[in-house]
């Protein structure tokens, strides 16, 4: 490591980051909680819809959240999803590599599998790992992201033990528009994409927005020196990790080709028809090991195909004055190819999913009816697992605004194949204070069904596991001016019936052990939040001190940090946006509190600038300073690296 960076360092830093940031500006353009340091379409009061399936002002909404909008992502160059997702407050990230390689995200603490992704209100986990592709969602046709903090089951069911992160993708409105950029950087990676969208008026509108985007990068050698596995280790550690001849320390690249689209039409007041989807084909390389016949082993680049899709179709209509309904149809799939020298395994998951949605304004409060149903279907060559499950699930939500107290409470039933009910709800308050300050309370429960492999996977899988189950306490205090705001939230959550390797209590046969209930955790955390703004200047600031503990063993979670936390500062003048963003990060340690990975501070800057009315060039310089670190033990991440582009966008 060039540079680590003690617990301490991290803390004061952004304490300090945090105070700097705490100033009442005055004559400054507004903020809300969380919203990126770029400008929204509507920077007061950003409309959020994942809290509540519903749009909600992100004053009422009492979940803690955070909107990353289109600037943002725009400023983002080079940068993958996961990456963009590591500088918001509560998140942190893996990654085995470059931006295609195999990641996970942690939302305060959680696993990766313990938090739900949706795109425009679709699952995409993969039935068989219970986790989401993230290397394959292109971050370029993204519209904008919302991030959803603490058990979120009521509402969506399975996996949103640490909260929900639903991706939107672009929708047209207004004239004819079209748009695109190109930009090329270190590593050969080139990012090309290009969108038309808009809407036809008249006595029914038709709305339309359809994008492509394609990226390629040569990449750089992922097996970092202390990498079990790396050629120059001795034979003894690489033998004992079933890789004696080594990984090969050449590039891995990625080629990733992806499209979204929206259309829908007005046939008559209130009644909506349209259609969506988005597709994405990635191919990534990874190092790995091959056997000859003789079972001695030498080293290979395999690639790994991994096709994203989703489709839906919908019908909105307001049924009388008071009562809308939503009716969707969609399909997910998440297929997964192996191309090796002496396999081609396939792991192919899908999932079909009807909603029947029903919002009923009763006053200025609303009662929100849910029903759906889901079928998973799964296969995979590796194990040869061939499985279905089916899950029916029924809701309810009450939201109550009067005066200056805000309410909600939610229940959740969803029935599973296998399992029976599985009850989960949720209850909150916010109060405020003064049109400035306000509080909320939060208390919800949460599960996550075992994935298919810890079902059914041969040697391994055991079929009576029994969901992970939480419950989670959280209180905030919040002040938000037109300037200035902060938020400071603490929360506690336990986590029952974790789902980890064990060698006990294994059905017969199984001599290498098994997936088992033999864990529980317990995360107890505080975030910090501030915005600010200036005149020409924007500045955000988060912190997060939080204490993810294996209570069976006692050890912190592995790839979580107790500290971490981003600092950033933007100016805009005239035709010119510079920013300049650091990100930080305590120690961590690898699975069984081994392999110890340092802490780190990341400094990137990032610039545009307005050629003409609908012309622009814009650039990112990540990791100025070439530090070295990593994110999964083992493996290297990006050293210092530039991107530079040309933007269209039409006005």
């Amino acid at each position: 490591m060039k540079q680590q960076f003690s617990n301490k360092q991290c803390i004061s830093a952004l304490l300090a980051a945090l105070l700097s940031s705490a100033i009442p500006f005055q004559n400054a353009a507004a903020q809300t909680p969380s919203v990126s340091v770029s400008n929204t379409v509507d920077p007061l009061n950003p409309v959020i819809v994942t809290a509540t399936r519903t749009q909600t002002k992100a004053s009422d909404v009492l979940a803690d959240n955070i909107y990353i909008g289109p600037e943002e992502i725009a400023q983002a160059g080079q940068t993958s999803l996961v990456e963009l997702l590591q500088r918001q407050r509560g998140v942190e990230i893996s990654t085995q590599g470059g931006a295609g390689s195999n990641a996970s995200v942690f939302l305060r603490g959680t696993s990766g599998g313990q938090s739900l992704v949706l795109i425009d209100g679709i699952r995409t986990q993969s039935s068989l790992s219970g986790t989401s592709a993230w290397a394959a969602i292109p971050l370029s046709l993204i519209d904008h992201i919302e991030i959803i903090f603490g058990p979120q089951s009521s509402i969506y069911g399975s996996e949103a033990i640490g909260g929900v992160i639903q991706i939107f993708t672009k929708k047209g409105s207004g004239p004819f528009q079209a748009g695109g950029s190109a930009g090329y950087g270190s590593y050969g990676t080139s990012i090309i994409e290009g969108s038309i969208y808009g809407s036809i008026d008249g006595e029914n509108k038709t709305r339309y927005s359809f994008s492509a985007s394609q990226e390629l990068s040569t990449g750089f050698n992922s097996v970092a020196s202390n990498n079990p596995c790396n050629p120059n280790q001795p034979s003894s550690v690489r033998s004992s990790a079933y890789c004696s001849a080594g990984w090969s320390t050449n590039r891995t690249g990625y080629v990733k080709d992806s499209a979204t689209g929206q259309i829908s039409q007005t046939w008559a007041p209130g009644q909506e028809i349209g259609a969506q989807f988005l597709s994405s084909r990635l191919n990534n390389q990874y190092p790995a090991t091959a056997y000859k016949p003789d079972f001695s082993d030498y080293a290979v680049i395999n690639n790994r195909v991994t096709t994203l899709n989703t489709l839906a179709a919908y019908s909105k209509n307001q049924v009388t004055r008071i009562w809308n309904s939503l009716l969707q149809v969609a399909v997910s799939t998440d297929n997964g190819q192996t191309l090796a020298p002496s396999s081609n395994a396939v792991a192919n998951s899908k999932q079909n999913i009807y909603t029947w949605q029903n919002d009923i304004k009763l006053g200025s409060d609303l009662l929100q009816l849910v029903a759906e149903r889901r079928t998973q279907s799964a296969f995979a060559t590796s194990g040869n697992i061939s499985q279905d499950q089916n899950t029916n699930s029924l809701a309810a939500a009450y939201q109550l605004k009067r005066g200056s107290n805000l309410a909600s409470i939610s229940f959740r039933n969803d029935s599973i194949t296998g399992y029976g009910p599985q009850n989960t709800g949720s209850i909150a308050y916010g109060y405020f204070f003064t049109k400035e300050w306000r509080v909320n309370v939060n208390y919800g429960t949460a599960f996550k069904a075992p994935s298919f492999f810890d079902l059914y996977y041969p040697g391994y899988g055991v079929s009576s596991l029994l969901p992970e189950k939480s419950k989670n306490t959280e209180a905030g205090i919040f002040y938000e001016t037109k300037s200035f705001d902060a938020r400071v939230v603490a929360y506690s959550n336990t986590i029952t019936n974790l789902i980890q390797y064990t060698s006990s209590g294994c059905p017969a046969g199984y001599s290498s052990g098994c997936a088992g209930n033999v864990a529980n955790a317990k995360i107890n955390g505080i975030s910090l939040g501030s915005t600010a703004r200036i005149q020409n200047y924007a500045l955000k600031a988060s912190f997060d001190q939080q204490n993810p503990v294996d209570q069976n063993t006692g050890y912190v979670l592995a790839k979580r940090a107790k500290q971490f936390g981003n600092v950033g500062i933007e100016r805009q003048a005239n035709k010119l946006i510079t920013g300049v963003e650091s990100t930080l990060q305590g120690r961590r340690t690898d699975f069984d509190n081994t392999g110890n990975m340092g802490g780190y501070a990341l400094l990137n800057l990032y610039a545009s600038y307005q050629l003409q009315k609908n012309v622009s060039i814009f650039g990112r310089w990540n990791n100025v300073f070439n530090k070295d670190y990593q994110l999964s033990y083992g493996y290297n991440t990006p050293g210092s690296n530039v991107f530079v582009g040309l933007r269209y966008a039409m006005q």
